[in-house]
């Protein structure tokens, strides 16, 4: 998960409007919100905005410092607020990234073999943990406005230009979140202290708790309607979850954009260390050191090392630190709605978070809305995006009949920032999993030698010794993939007893034209029977493995094959031990189960 630059909302210009509706009964004063067409309107005069800041108390000590820890507010609000009695809801923004970043020495990912094998040197899997590379350029990168990419946030100004929502009648603020900027505390990335100090805002803001103002006086949100929203990309986003799975609040709706929804699958994959991409050798520890841009930030050191533990770069098993941060499992705890914000084709903060949330989600009854691009990390860019959002916002914190209610709850934007379907589910209705064999005919065979850590899954796409490639038949008629694809694998490690595994979905087009992965998958054969308990491999011996790609949506066209590539170290995601791990695969008795936009029946060669 990146640095991106904060999620705030433009100015966007709307049509005139016509009803009214004064605000609502638990204003004291005159001051009035003005609702017509469905939407809050501009009649507030920003120039006599107020801008204050906040310190809110956290319940916690998180720095060791003998007192509870504070975080910093920068609130913008409509001046009525102050001349009026009026009462407004408040979007937030909780954010780590308002202070400069810290150079971190990152993880090694180039071990000379895998730390969790069972005969590795103590040194060497001391180095996996420990090893470190100069910091890469993300913090620069991050400062100067961009992101993993360079995907821009359409329609989102810089940070502070809150102008569009508190001429409605809103009021803006930015948290800067434990340990950065001019918050106290240490971060935890995702951690229940992070949690914990954005839940304590929220709780100031809905009449309880305590903050102060720069003189220290104690300071109470009396003009606030005790009704809060958040957004947000990235680590913006993910904040937000955080809070929602602590329960009942005035938290009323989140809006997480590329956010983590299970901070294990963006540093882990059924027991291997997977890195987001671009950022090879981070992890949780990695990530809250660079954003420990606090006074002081040496009182935080035993809270870093702490990080470091507990997030074992060794097994890669699920464990109760892990467990801390996996919202998606936490769902049954959220009571405010959330509007769901995914790139399909992120592998920075992979489809999975978005998905397993919303699956979630729907079992649990939350409402929900979600909103499927065809781009990278960042947020949607459709001209109706913001529009959908304002009156998702303005429905959550006023009441407001917006119309959001009645709209198809899932929007697909295609590469071109068109909306190109609306429909109630995703996967689309009709999906449905067809198993095919990797192979048919005779039993046999296939060995590869891994050399991942050279090359890059892209150049594996066509098997030369370093890989295993199956296709289908060309198709006769195209076929929609929509859902998660998975693999179940009879295979054998022959050298060594522990190995990365990863699986290639594959769009294979006309001769002369580029392979292109349509979606990826990583498995630790330690973690063949559970998450949470490594085991050795015995060298040679078959085991059947089954694993989860990342879900994805995705037409092969007419005349394209589909196919599955084996490979074992993937190079911009995996640890890279030195090559030579031996591979064997049965793919007579191995498949993959496709989600199929009309069964088996949509499948023509």
């Amino acid at each position: 998960m990146r640095h991106p630059v904060l999620a705030a909302v433009a100015a966007t210009s709307i049509g005139v409007l016509t009803a009214v509706v004064s605000l609502p009964a638990w204003a004291d004063e005159p001051a009035t919100i003005v609702v017509k067409d469905g939407a809050t309107q501009p009649v507030f005069d920003y120039a006599k905005a107020i801008n204050e800041e906040i310190w809110v108390e956290v319940p916690l000590d998180t720095d060791g410092d003998g007192t509870k820890d504070r975080v910093h507010l920068d609130i913008t609000r409509p001046g009525e607020t102050e001349t009026a009695g009026l009462k407004v809801g408040s979007l937030m923004i909780a954010t780590p990234y308002m202070g400069d970043f810290v150079d971190a020495p990152y993880h090694s990912v180039d071990p000379d073999r895998l730390p969790q094998e069972k005969d590795a040197p103590a040194a060497r899997a001391r180095r996996a943990l420990g090893d470190s590379r100069a910091a890469d350029t993300r913090a620069e990168d991050a400062r100067a406005g961009g992101k993993v990419g360079d995907d821009d946030e359409a329609g989102y100004p810089e940070e502070g230009n809150w102008e569009y929502f508190v001429r409605r009648g809103y009021a803006m603020i930015t948290m800067e979140s434990l340990g950065t900027a001019r918050s106290t505390g240490c971060p935890d990335s995702g951690g229940p202290h992070e949690a914990a100090a954005t839940r304590a805002v929220i709780d100031w803001l809905g009449g309880s708790g305590r903050a102060y103002d720069a003189a220290g006086t104690v300071v109470a949100a009396d003009w606030s309607a005790r009704a809060v929203g958040m957004y947000g990309v990235s680590y913006n986003g993910t904040l937000p979850l955080a809070a929602a799975v602590t329960g009942r609040s005035a938290l009323k709706t989140v809006i997480p954009m590329s956010a983590v929804s299970n901070w294990y699958d963006e540093y882990r994959a059924n027991g291997l260390v997977v890195a987001p991409y671009q950022w090879q050798g981070e992890d949780v520890d990695i990530h809250s050191r660079i954003i420990l841009s606090r006074a002081n930030p040496e009182v935080c050191a035993a809270a870093m090392d702490r990080l470091t533990r507990e997030q074992d770069r060794v097994t890669g098993d699920y464990s109760p630190f892990w467990a801390e941060r996996d919202y998606a499992s936490k769902a049954a705890q959220i009571e405010a709605s959330v509007f769901i914000v995914q790139g399909m084709r992120d592998w920075n903060v992979k489809t999975k978070q978005g998905i397993q949330l919303w699956e979630a989600l729907g079992r649990h009854g939350v409402d929900r809305k979600l909103w499927l691009y065809d781009g990278d990390h960042g947020s949607a860019s459709a001209p109706s995006f913001f529009p959908t959002m304002r009156r998702w916002i303005d429905h959550y914190i006023y009441q407001v009949d917006s119309g959001i209610s009645d709209e198809p709850p899932v929007i697909r934007e295609d590469s071109a920032a068109t909306v190109v379907e609306k429909g109630q589910a995703w996967p689309v209705p009709g999906s449905a999993p067809v198993m095919l064999p990797l192979a048919e005919g005779r039993k046999r065979t296939d060995t590869f030698v891994d050399n991942g850590r050279e090359v890059v899954a892209e150049k594996l796409l066509e098997p030369a010794g370093n890989s295993l490639a199956y296709r289908t038949p060309a198709l006769t008629a195209p076929v929609r993939l929509s859902g998660t694809p998975r693999v179940a694998l009879d295979v054998s490690i022959d050298n060594r007893t522990a190995a990365n595994l990863t699986a290639l979905l594959v769009d294979y087009g006309p001769a002369g034209t580029e392979p292109v992965i349509v979606t990826r998958g990583w498995t630790d054969p330690q973690n063949r029977t559970s998450l949470t308990r490594s085991e050795p491999v015995t060298p040679g011996r078959s085991y059947r493995l089954r694993w989860d790609m990342q879900p994805q949506d995705h037409t092969f066209a007419a005349g394209h094959r589909i196919g599955v590539v084996v490979l074992s170290t993937d190079y911009d995601y995996t640890l890279r031990p030195l090559p030579g791990t031996q591979v064997s695969v049965r793919p007579t008795a191995s498949t993959v189960q496709l989600p199929l936009v009309g069964g088996r029946g949509a499948l023509k060669f």
